[in-house]
């Protein structure tokens, strides 16, 4: 099948699994864009928004967290089988290999997230207003041409650094590690059936744990150079000096419970969703 109905099959998931799993995601952005005490932990941040800003708070950025999926997501889930039949050829390598499975996703993660980087700062820029500020843009096609217009390309793009080392990392460690457990271990090795939901299932839970574990210090950091468009601190470099500095190794893994509780069940339905799309188009499963 053609890389265009990959990155649908990738869309569609990741779409459904975005907008599902948006009220953990505006928890995990207040998590490690504040450090007040209303917002210190899971359940301090998730009481004080419903307390605050109600049910509605919870989808702050909705709209952009979709729209980034069915974009970088669908790029990133449709080039992975391209990328990794290249690099296997590139490498005199077996396409089952891990380490081409983890570079292959690596470098899709990093391709996808450099594209559309605009989309997402636009997404944690609505997700960090507080309930007493105004909202940062009217509107998506607002954000987008006010940023252009104060910043220029830069302004779109600022972050990228960091947005690309997490994006790659996450998807390493959740598509090149879900393809390494289902079909290396679960299938090649217990002998479990590739196109049964139980398996996809059972894959999924357990790369939800490592995607989250491998993405969370890159997302702080691009929660706060995101969240510092005047570079009052600076770039990446030096908001990883500064949080190393104030908060030391815990600072990397600030906001855990929430990313999980976020990238946790997005990993499980974008996974079970998107190989479902694709035996109900015709294609076998990744």
């Amino acid at each position: 099948m053609s890389v265009i109905s990959k990155c649908f099959a990738g869309g569609v998931g990741c779409g459904i699994a975005g907008f599902l799993t948006n009220p953990a995601d505006v928890i995990k952005v207040r998590n490690q864009q504040f450090t007040d005490a209303k917002y210190h932990s899971f359940r301090t941040t998730s009481t004080t928004i419903l307390k605050e800003e109600g049910i509605q708070g919870f989808y702050k950025g909705a709209t952009a967290s979709v729209l980034r999926e069915c974009t970088y997501s669908a790029l990133r889930m449709g080039l992975y089988e391209p990328i990794k039949a290249q690099y296997a050829t590139f490498f005199h390598d077996d396409v089952n290999s891990p380490i081409v499975k983890w570079f292959s996703a690596f470098t899709s993660g990093a391709i996808g997230s450099a594209i559309f980087n605009p989309i997402d700062v636009v997404k944690v820029r609505f997700q960090s207003q507080l309930p007493n500020a105004p909202p940062p843009y009217t509107s998506l096609l607002n954000a987008f041409n006010t940023i252009y217009t104060e910043k220029g390309l830069q302004g779109l793009y600022i972050g990228t650094s960091a947005t690309v080392t997490r994006a790659a990392f996450l998807t390493s460690a959740q598509l090149g590690s879900y393809d390494v457990i289902k079909n290396n271990i679960f299938v090649q090795m217990l002998g479990f059936d590739k196109e049964a939901n139980s398996t996809h299932f059972s894959a999924s839970i357990i790369a939800s744990v490592i995607t989250t574990t491998a993405a969370n210090p890159a997302d702080v950091v691009k929660t706060r150079v995101m969240n510092d468009p005047h570079a009052t601190i600076g770039g990446p470099s030096k908001h990883l000096a500064h949080l190393w500095k104030v908060n030391g190794l815990s600072g990397f893994m600030k906001g855990w419970t929430a990313s999980y509780l976020r990238i946790g069940p997005h990993t499980v339905i974008s996974l079970v969703l998107i190989e479902k799309v694709r035996q109900i188009i015709g294609m076998s499963s990744y």
